[in-house]
């Protein structure tokens, strides 16, 4: 992604409605799937580091994230992180069973990722037994736009393709569902408004007064969230499970 971009999520990551939303989710549904809150988490494609540092802060977790991007990393150790890697989300430098559950946050959509396959494999191999993947991957390839040119989009998936994703890395379906369903059709009008024009990033300062109306909205929609799945959304997001017995308190350690 370009550069710029880096400083524009380190800076706003932490109060802009939607990162909150999504992080909250991500959360969330490490809680509600994992028997324990404790164990060893990797954020793979951590970026600049908001949900590692968050989650590390409200869960008992031992948090470990991989990027490739050095400048993302740097932006990362910033935020106190220290159990940080240059690394590649297709090849893993962990052995076979080392976390509990990987994260991983709008990272296999990305260009420099050549094989999403692959690093679905490599997030499943690196779990325990019982363990999860949370994902969060772009939606519906007709809205490619502006961003996705700054972002360096790849792929937009659907849900049949991320539901494959998953089954090919011999991982269980949790569960799939949309995010960002209740803004979609504005994030819908605003995408084709742009279109056409230069690239242009969505990651970007909000008036308070808007920014606490959105981040209403998504908080009632992540609430409902825990009843049922949303068929649609801008994004997709998904938790899936490596078959086997779940591990005991403290995970793997």
């Amino acid at each position: 992604m370009d550069p710029s971009e880096y400083r524009r999520i380190f800076e706003h990551e932490g109060d802009h409605f939607w990162y909150r939303a999504l992080h909250r989710l991500a959360r969330r549904e490490l809680e509600r799937f994992r028997p324990h809150s404790t164990g060893r988490v990797l954020d793979a494609g951590c970026g600049t580091g908001g949900f590692l540092a968050g989650a590390a802060a409200g869960l008992e977790i031992a948090g470990f994230g991989i990027d490739w991007s050095a400048l993302a990393l740097g932006f990362a150790r910033t935020r106190g992180l220290s159990r940080l890697a240059r690394a590649d989300v297709q090849r893993l430098p962990f052995s076979t069973g080392s976390f509990d559950a990987v994260v991983s946050l709008d990272v296999l959509y990305h260009r420099a990722v050549a094989d999403d396959a692959a690093a679905m494999a490599e997030f499943a191999r690196v779990l325990v037994p019982g363990g999860i993947v949370v994902v969060n991957l772009p939606a519906h390839p007709e809205l490619r736009g502006a961003h996705d040119e700054v972002i360096h989009t790849a792929r937009r998936y659907a849900r049949d393709g991320v539901i494959g994703l998953a089954r090919s890395a011999g991982l269980d379906v949790v569960r799939v569902t949309g995010f960002n369903a209740l803004l979609y059709p504005v994030a819908v009008a605003v995408r084709r408004l742009r279109r056409g024009g230069p690239p242009r990033s969505d990651v970007e300062a909000v008036h308070p007064v808007v920014g606490g109306a959105l981040s209403a909205v998504l908080a009632v929609e992540t609430g409902l969230n825990r009843w049922f799945d949303w068929p649609f959304g801008l994004s997709l997001f998904g938790v899936f499970r490596k078959p086997g017995s779940v591990a005991g308190p403290g995970g793997v350690g």
